[in-house]
């Protein structure tokens, strides 16, 4: 799977997900803990600058997967490595994907892990 493939399902699934037809903006913010592990958030904006969070139960499983794939392949590209990711949605189809290294989220998880 490519970049662009993984790009696609992502944004798929947030349309399938965006409950309004007045949406101007859709993010979804990750924090990726481990091969095993990753928390979402995020949601859409409406015209009337309403947000309204997504319900990531109603998602279909690809997303976690999708970012988990994301992750492996950034770091076999050698790409920076993260452990924040925030991919924006337009109407248009124009995208946005960024990728943040969060030292203080690290050191937290590697200290859960060795307690």
């Amino acid at each position: 799977m490519s970049f662009d493939e993984i790009y696609l399902s992502i944004a798929g699934n947030m349309l399938e997900n965006i409950q309004s037809k007045d949406w101007i903006t859709s993010h979804i913010d990750v924090e990726y803990y481990g091969e095993d592990a990753l928390e979402m958030g995020g949601g859409f904006k409406t015209k009337d600058n309403l947000f309204t969070s997504f319900k990531f139960r109603k998602f279909d499983r690809r997303i976690i997967n999708d970012f988990h794939r994301l992750h492996q392949m950034t770091i076999e590209n050698n790409f920076s490595k993260w452990n924040r990711a925030k991919f924006t949605l337009e109407p248009t189809g124009k995208f946005n994907m960024e990728f943040e290294w969060d030292q203080a989220l690290f050191d937290e998880i590697e200290r859960l892990n060795n307690e």
